[in-house]
């Protein structure tokens, strides 16, 4: 069975990959962990993810070409992801044609495996094409097939991603509506929830916000999505967050935090050549410069942007939002005749695929242009088309705009008053409105220019009062705004604060306020850290193999710190000798290499002998003499001890070309690290010493039994040995006179009389004996043979329990007793061999099954097994603990299929399970053995009859170093043990019991 892969993953669930990636042993293990990988860096670096693909499909050719237990439909499944991986990484880089094959063939190989979940995920990717064609309306269609699809699966990640997407895209259409539909499907977007789905939600509630003209709250949240989306590897997300976290900073008159937030976005399209992302970037990084007057930079920004959009085969968003640029531009430069082309071609553009943003935009810059042109009646029309669309999708803000353009245009021109405007006042009739409907807004701080341009009016109608007052509340809005501003930048965690001051405000209250928010991130920052550090020692100090802790302590050293070279060294028993276990220099393993402990050269050796941390910042002459040959220059260096309490596990060290890299900071990071690894690493040697303990605990329990088992054919043979001794040199002597005595016929009889003897079993019991010494008296009285007693006695000896009628001649013989004496003589020989024979079987039998037992198998690569006849190999080696009044139930189904696996670690599994179940029994307890196929499993249960385990304890049969019996019985690893190694098998481990009635564990373990 494959396992889900995860729509999109942490960073630090990557790092996770990676790492067992690095630890995988074998293609066969490696293969799944390849597509993990690869899948999970289809944004974050195409190329890699490229490679990885390439390294996954020549893993699956091989696994056809050979039995690695996978299904066809497995098979189907890794191939579609793989295309669909290409379908991904083709389609960001525009390439569209090609990314519609791609993502056609994955969703035929999807269907052929019955896999719903891959059907979902090519439904998702295929509303992007939609949405890249200008064609919203297929988007959303493949937006509800894939959320048909995730339903039927049950990932809710998915279904809430995709919930949320659809509502994203709509509000483009309809804010309002969009509005409402979130509010009944995903109201809360505070909840917490994976970072996948929570970066969706909260991207589909930031773009209603600024749809609805909410700048601020938009921003807010929009920053929050780029935070959550670049952590869990959904680039182009991150990308569009931050466009628009830009756009929303702009609307705030904070054109320069504005700025920032575009050229980070446009960095991260720009590192993974994707042209519309890079297109949207350079255009909103261009909206910025232009806002901040530096035109020229705008417009060559803008013209790249123009050529990208131009480039791709399809009428784009990208081109009608660089289209609207454009004309922003024209209008700001003062030329109005370039805005009014441009603005006409970004109309076209944005009634062609129905995009109403960059309509807003064009519209308004339209009118702009026509007044500039001297064509008001023109002018008033676009005005007009933009009233109706901020009608259409409840913009106040687009209405905003259109108001104040149409008192301009009213200040400029004489055109027609508007109904209850005042001859002269047709401005001031259109800036009141723009007034009222700003503050019926949520959370909108009116614009100053508004408030100024409506004191103007009045005072030039002589309303000096009214003038006055709008004056006063546009002091405190511009009051406002700087709140706003600062505001904005602290949830940013941005530490420049470079707003424009309050004209009544001096240059100390803004340095005032600069510092208290810089105050305000460094505890940010240093919480951050604390709480990061926080979640690597609880994951360091899990790990109980040493080469998991240092895998981990090099994965977090690399992200924390500075380390262009790590190398670990660990102290060897003979407390002397320090020798490197791992080393890695800017990406290259480095040569082991070992010093002593009492060396004078080098820092390492003094570092472990005074157990102190050293740094040591170098320059550049003193780098070039103190290198170590095979190394390269570092500048910078820190050394710390690995101490678990007083005792020294080793030295770990860092190393940096670049100077004074390592700070008060960084210190306290390595110190703590190396803490987590000391206490790792010892934990590791403990536990790697109590599981030697209990393997040989378990070999001497085996050894034990063996000894018993081989014990009881062994005495069988000395007995039988003697025995024939004993009687056959008597039996020898007097065998041949007594054949010369008699006739032919009677040799005859005598010869018969000996072979049934021979095969005859001896009686068990002195009962049974009674029984057939009566039986034979009688029958010998009735044939007048006497002593009839003495007679039946030892006819009974010879195992003879009737009266054979061809024998009675033999019986009447004169030499009857002489006869009788040969023939128990050559009998006992005969059993006697017989029985070494049997024993020595019995002995070959135990040897055979010890050999398959104990054979290890160094490869470490997966076999087809029988898993009856692995199981019975297990129970040959207890045979004697059950013979001993223990009842052996074998419930084994028919034709099982074989089952791939590390054979050695499963006899680990059945030796354990077993004798837990055996020790669990009284005397006459009952031992059941289960086999059977459910589905793709085979499910193997062993039950006990035994006193069972009590509810509370349950859960934690499986710790590690838990345990019920006595002290000194068990080590508590046993079931721990067991439960890795099913793991490592895919399989699962579970336990059911009653008290008083007994235990059954049932492992299940996949067949591919």
């Amino acid at each position: 069975m494959l396992p889900t892969p995860e729509f999109f993953a942490t960073d630090e669930a990557v790092a996770q990959l990676e790492a067992a990636l690095r630890a995988a042993e074998g293609p066969a293990e490696r293969l799944p962990v390849v597509l993990a990988l690869a899948w999970q860096l289809r944004q974050r670096d195409c190329e890699r993810a490229l490679l990885s693909a390439d390294q996954g499909q020549a893993l699956l050719a091989e696994s056809a070409s050979q039995d690695w237990g996978l299904s066809s439909a497995a098979q189907d499944s890794m191939q579609a992801r793989l295309e669909l991986l290409r379908a991904e990484i083709r389609l960001m880089a525009g390439e569209l044609v090609s990314a519609e094959r791609q993502l056609l063939q994955a969703q035929a190989r999807f269907s052929q495996a019955g896999d719903a979940l891959g059907l979902g995920d090519v439904k998702w990717l295929e509303q992007m094409l939609w949405f890249a064609r200008g064609q919203p309306l297929r988007a959303q269609a493949c937006n509800q097939a894939a959320q048909a699809h995730y339903s039927q699966t049950g990932d809710q990640i998915r279904l809430d991603s995709a919930k949320a997407c659809s509502l994203f895209h709509a509000a483009f259409g309809d804010t309002e509506q969009a509005r409402l539909d979130l509010q009944i499907v995903l109201p809360d977007y505070e909840l917490p929830r994976d970072p996948t789905s929570q970066s969706w939600v909260l991207a589909a509630h930031a773009l209603v916000k600024g749809m609805g003209g909410d700048s601020g709250g938009a921003a807010r949240l929009f920053l929050r999505v780029f935070a959550l989306a670049e952590r869990s590897g959904q680039i182009s997300l991150a990308c569009i967050a931050a466009f628009n976290a830009s756009t929303g900073f702009t609307l705030l008159n904070d054109s320069s935090l504005g700025l920032e937030w575009a050229e980070r976005g446009l960095a991260l399209a720009r590192a993974r050549h994707w042209p519309t992302r890079i297109g949207r970037g350079l255009e909103v990084t261009a909206n910025s410069l232009r806002l901040l007057g530096r035109y020229a930079e705008a417009q060559a920004l803008l013209q790249e942007s123009l050529e990208l959009a131009n480039s791709v085969a399809q009428v784009s968003g990208s081109l009608a939002n660089v289209q609207s640029s454009l004309a922003l531009l024209a209008v700001d430069i003062g030329d109005d005749s370039a805005a009014l082309s441009w603005a006409q071609d970004a109309i076209a553009t944005c009634q062609q695929i129905g995009m109403r943003e960059s309509l807003a935009v064009a519209l308004g810059v339209q009118a702009k242009a026509l007044a500039g042109l001297n064509r008001p009646q023109e002018a008033l029309q676009y005005l007009q088309r933009l009233f109706e669309l901020a009608d259409e999708s409840g913009n106040s803000l687009w209405r905003l705009n259109g108001l104040r353009s149409l008192a301009a245009l009213h200040a400029k021109f004489q055109l027609p008053l508007p109904p209850g405007a005042q001859a002269g006042h047709a401005g001031l009739h259109y800036l009141q409105q723009a007034i009222t409907l700003a503050r019926g807004m949520s959370d909108f701080i009116l614009p100053v220019e508004l408030l100024e341009e409506a004191a103007a009016e009045y005072a030039r109608t002589g309303d000096l009062q009214k003038a006055y007052q709008l004056a006063l509340e546009a002091g405190r809005s511009r009051e406002r705004i700087h709140s706003q501003e600062a505001s904005n930048r602290a949830i940013a965690l941005q530490v420049r604060f470079e707003t424009e001051s309050l004209r009544h405000e001096g240059e100390r209250q803004r340095l005032l306020a600069q510092a208290h928010a810089e105050r305000v991130a460094n505890l940010e920052r240093a919480n951050g850290t604390l709480e990061q550090l926080g979640a690597i020692g609880r994951e360091i100090t899990t790990n109980l193999e040493a080469s998991a802790v240092i895998a981990a302590l090099d994965r977090h050293v690399h992200a924390l710190l500075d380390a262009f070279s790590f190398v670990v060294f660990r102290l060897e028993a003979d407390g002397q000798t320090l020798r490197t276990v791992f080393g890695v220099e800017d990406g290259v393993a480095l040569p082991h290499r070992s010093t002593r402990v009492d060396s004078s050269l080098g820092r390492v050796p003094l570092c472990a002998r005074e157990r102190r941390e050293i740094v040591v910042h170098l320059g550049q002459d003193d780098a070039e003499r103190a290198r170590v040959e095979g190394t390269a220059v570092t500048l910078s260096m820190m050394f710390s001890p690995l101490l678990a309490g007083e005792r020294l596990l080793g030295v770990m060290t860092i190393q940096s070309p670049r100077p004074h890299a390592y700070g008060e900071r960084e210190i306290a990071i390595f110190r703590t690290l190396c803490a987590y690894g000391a206490i790792a690493l010892a934990n590791a040697e403990s536990q790697a010493q109590l599981i030697q303990s209990e393997k040989m605990a378990s070999l001497g329990q085996l050894v034990a039994n063996v000894a018993h088992e081989i014990n009881t054919p062994i005495g069988a043979i000395k007995s039988s040995g003697a025995t024939i001794v004993e009687v056959l040199a008597d039996t020898l002597a007097a065998l041949p006179a007594l054949l010369q005595t008699l006739e032919p016929t009677m040799q005859a009889l005598l010869v018969d009389m000996i072979e049934q003897a021979s095969r005859a079993s001896l009686l068990q019991s002195s009962r049974e004996e009674r029984a057939v010494v009566k039986a034979l008296t009688r029958a010998l009285e009735q044939a007048g043979l006497i002593p009839a007693r003495s007679l039946a006695s030892l006819l009974a000896q010879l195992g003879l329990s009737e009266l054979p009628e061809a024998m009675l001649p033999l019986l009447r013989h004169p030499q009857r007793e002489r006869i009788l004496q040969a023939v128990q003589g050559v009998s006992t020989v005969v059993r006697s061999a017989n029985n070494i024979n049997t024993a020595v079987e019995r002995v070959a039998k135990i040897v055979f099954a010890l050999k398959r037992f104990s054979r290890v198998d160094s490869s470490g690569e997966w076999q087809s097994i029988d898993l009856v006849e692995n199981i019975e190999t297990v129970l040959t080696i207890y045979q004697n603990q059950i013979k001993q009044g223990c009842e052996l139930v074998r419930r084994y189904e028919a034709d099982l299929p074989p089952l791939p696996c590390l054979p050695d670690e499963l006899n680990q599994v059945w030796t354990n399970l077993i004798h837990n179940a055996l020790q669990a029994m009284p005397k006459n307890g009952r031992l059941t053995l289960g086999i059977r196929r459910e589905g793709e499993d085979l499910v193997v249960s062993v039950g006990d009859n035994g006193c069972g385990i009590p509810e509370p304890i349950r859960a934690r049969v499986f710790d590690p170093f838990f345990t019920t019996k006595p002290v000194g019985e068990g080590s508590g690893l046993g079931l721990n043990i067991v439960k890795k190694i099913i793991e490592k098998h895919r399989g699962q481990i579970e336990l059911s019991s009653e008290m008083g009635v007994g235990t059954t564990f049932s492992v299940r373990l996949p067949l591919a």
